[in-house]
């Protein structure tokens, strides 16, 4: 929480009330549904009901002065420190906003979502090592796997098996994984179905496991039985498009060049069409963070920032497949957090 006061003088308010799950959890490191955080100049405040006061004054005492009550209490405890600026956050609902409002008569709203996407993109030493803890759980889970993926399983079974894996192994799940099969996989966020898979087939798998509130992320395609020459090239150009890609990250570099790197390779074998969407994003407490690896993001790379590099192509109604890494930005480069194997499989 060092870093209030830069951030209050950044936006000149007296005072910020953060209020979304995920920013409470990265303050605090301590998560609940229900907990408002009130940062000043001074002093932070936590505030919880009494299911999680008990637990919350345990975890926080060091950090937060741990309060019991809600946004009416908060409303008291800003006027008695005759706050006029309040910063908020922009990605609550417009119930939240409007109550807001109502209650916070005459106190000017300031928006300091940027601040908290700007120190949230670099991760910290300890961010950065539990993040490479659930992705050791991630890729255990893939290895696990492969000898499940058979002809005439469904995308539900492996689907289920994958998460089973990485919640024995001691970890939450970063989202509801990906599994597709054949044709379903140029759908690049295709809902799991009773499919049951055929050889020849492509079957991506796109999961994540989520440590100690912190998540990881991995694509891979593999193929039953065999592959033919056509879908073979288009694996081995979104391979090495992924490759040229993270060679090409290191701090100070354009997010969008990076984005381009991949792009402009798939373009050689006229795949670049079938590539429809970003690069890659940041991961961290959430799944999706900023920056992101976009023909639109001109933001610089910082050391610290850990980002997805995820090219793939995607045929409609014929097949699909994506192979996705995480990389750590660095000053010499990017260190490539996903150690499984992204030659083609096929089982």
């Amino acid at each position: 929480m060092s870093d209030n006061k830069e951030l209050l003088k950044k936006y000149g308010v007296d005072a910020a009330l953060v209020i979304t799950q995920s920013n409470t959890f990265y303050l605090g490191g301590y998560e609940s549904t229900n907990c408002r955080i009130l940062m000043t100049d001074d002093k932070d405040y936590f505030f919880t009901d009494m299911r999680y006061l008990e637990e919350a004054k345990s975890c926080l005492k060091d950090r937060f002065e741990v309060l019991l009550g809600g946004i009416e209490e908060i409303k008291e405890l800003t006027d008695k420190l005759k706050v006029k600026k309040l910063g908020v956050e922009e990605n609550i609902s417009y119930g939240e906003y409007v109550s807001l409002k109502k209650l916070f008569d005459g106190v000017e709203f300031v928006a300091v979502d940027d601040a908290f996407k700007e120190m949230r993109a670099v991760k910290s030493e300890r961010e950065i090592q539990l993040i490479k803890s659930a992705q050791v759980v991630t890729e255990t889970a893939f290895n696990e796997i492969l000898p499940f993926i058979k002809e005439g399983v469904s995308e539900i079974e492996i689907a289920a098996r994958l998460e089973y894996i990485m919640l024995k192994n001691g970890c939450e799940l970063a989202f509801d994984s990906i599994v597709a099969f054949g044709e379903n996989g140029s759908k690049p966020h295709a809902h799991r179905s009773e499919r049951k898979l055929r050889k020849g087939e492509f079957v991506t798998m796109d999961f994540g496991a989520k440590y100690k509130g912190y998540c990881s992320d991995m694509t891979r395609t593999v193929a039953l039985g065999s592959v033919d020459e056509r879908k073979a090239r288009a694996y081995n150009a979104v391979l090495e498009s992924n490759i040229l890609a993270e060679k090409a990250v290191k701090a100070g570099e354009k997010c969008c060049d990076i984005d381009a790197v991949a792009r402009n390779y798939l373009a050689k074998f006229s795949l670049d069409k079938y590539f429809s969407h970003s690069l890659g994003h940041s991961v961290g407490v959430d799944i999706h963070e900023m920056p992101s690896f976009s023909p639109k993001c001109d933001e610089l790379l910082k050391p610290g920032m850990i980002i997805t590099v995820e090219p793939g192509v995607y045929l409609e109604g014929d097949f699909g497949l994506r192979i996705e890494d995480m990389i750590l930005v660095t000053d010499n480069g990017g260190e490539v957090l996903t150690h499984a194997d992204k030659n083609l499989i096929v089982l």
